[in-house]
């Protein structure tokens, strides 16, 4: 059999991936180790420098369909619901907000030939040896070869670990519940933006999703608590919602009835650890490379973690399209995306501080904000552009950096 391109693992990384090699012509297999894909259906944002990807990859239209368009930012105070700075985007390349769910099912369908994706399969060993590169699979006695390995196997990423072996993330100091209940009017106000209310050891984004194909709304919570303590890293943990009652409720109005829905829906909410991960000093060795959050895992303050990924994968394809040799390819790739990846990584550590600032230094930054909103709302996305402005998608900038 014919070497071919293995990704390991079918997220949202992975499967970007596939897309874009399958446009470029390069054959593939994609191993997933969960039984079918059952992405949660929490919400993400699409920003525009990843809207640019899709609109390369062919799938702008499906993806508008299955999302909401957010046309500004608004930041509030978590104890007095005082509006902080409210700001519309500048850009003419839409911000998308849709549920990964959503997401992820539009990349599965996006695959024509879905032989070349196998689940229930889980890498257990690779090694490389001269020009030739070996990999197995969990319950599989055979050894298989392979072109070169992509690791797009998310946080917990066995690829990293076989090219870092004493790596160890750190508990950042702060965990998260995940929740989401169908849109109601009444929230009528948050319709068109993200809003984020921000307070001492506290702050929550909410955002709207909507999936247009099937009538549907829904409102997205990301809740976010500093806590000294936390045992797992992991983002799919059952939560309570009474407890996030007792640490959110009484604050705001308008988050006090969502939470009051929130209680009363069927839905169930999830609490993860938040881990900050260092930089890696490489993520390509040979023929065998990392993507996305086996990369570079991110906290989620900057909202960037799966745009990350998709960027990673479309340089990815384009380099092994352009160059003959696998190993100068994923060097290129590496090349191309680490500083920026690695840029944003530490941008959204950051903006853990300023969300969760107090006393002296949470005063100076709501009078920042509010003077750069007044002076010239501008300002603040000035402060984004290099986010958001960024093209991958020009290959000239490609062609220029290799």
């Amino acid at each position: 059999m014919e070497k071919e391109i293995i990704i390991i693992g079918g997220g949202i990384g992975g499967l970007t991936l596939a897309r874009a090699l399958q446009l470029k012509r390069i054959d593939f297999q994609l191993y997933e180790q969960a039984k079918s894909f059952e992405a949660l259906g929490y919400g993400l944002q699409i920003s525009p420098n990843v809207v640019r990807v899709f609109q390369q990859l062919g799938l702008d239209k499906e993806l508008e369909a299955i999302s909401h368009r957010c046309y500004g930012f608004q930041l509030k105070s978590f104890d007095s619901d005082r509006e902080i700075a409210s700001w519309q985007l500048n850009q003419t390349i839409p911000y998308y907000q849709c549920r990964r769910a959503d997401l992820h099912q539009l990349l599965y369908d996006s695959i024509e030939d879905k032989s070349r994706i196998h689940f229930c399969q889980r890498l257990t060993d690779y090694h490389q040896e001269e020009e030739s590169l070996y990999f197995s699979l969990e319950n599989d006695p055979q050894k298989y070869s392979a072109k070169a390995l992509i690791g797009a196997d998310g946080v917990r990423s066995h690829l990293r670990k076989s090219l870092f072996p004493n790596y160890e993330a750190k508990y950042s100091g702060y965990f998260a519940f995940r929740a989401i209940l169908p849109f109601s009017e009444k929230y009528r106000p948050l319709w068109g933006k993200a809003t984020v209310w921000m307070g001492k050891n506290h702050h929550v984004v909410a955002y709207p999703n909507e999936n247009k194909q099937i009538g549907k709304c829904w409102l997205n919570l990301v809740l976010v608590v500093r806590e000294k303590n936390w045992q797992e890293e992991g983002w799919a943990i059952t939560a309570d919602k009474q407890e996030i009652w007792q640490r959110f409720g009484n604050k705001s109005p308008l988050l006090d009835e969502i939470l009051q829905d929130l209680g009363k829906t069927e839905e169930t909410c999830y609490k993860w650890g938040l881990f900050t991960h260092q930089p890696l000093p490489y993520w390509s060795k040979g023929k065998v490379t990392l993507l996305g959050d086996a990369a570079h895992p991110m906290l989620p303050f900057q909202a960037q973690g799966a745009g990350m990924a998709i960027e990673d994968a479309y340089v990815l394809a384009n380099c092994l399209s352009l160059e003959t040799k696998i190993e100068t390819a994923l060097f290129k790739y590496q090349q191309l995306r680490q500083e920026r990846a690695t840029k944003v990584q530490q941008t959204s550590r950051k903006n853990a501080d300023i969300f969760h600032a107090t006393g002296i230094s949470a005063i100076a930054r709501d009078i920042a904000l509010g003077l750069a909103v007044t002076v010239n709302s501008n300002l603040i996305n000035l402060k984004t552009a290099w986010i958001y402005d960024y093209d991958v998608t020009n290959l000239g900038y490609i062609s220029k950096k290799t």
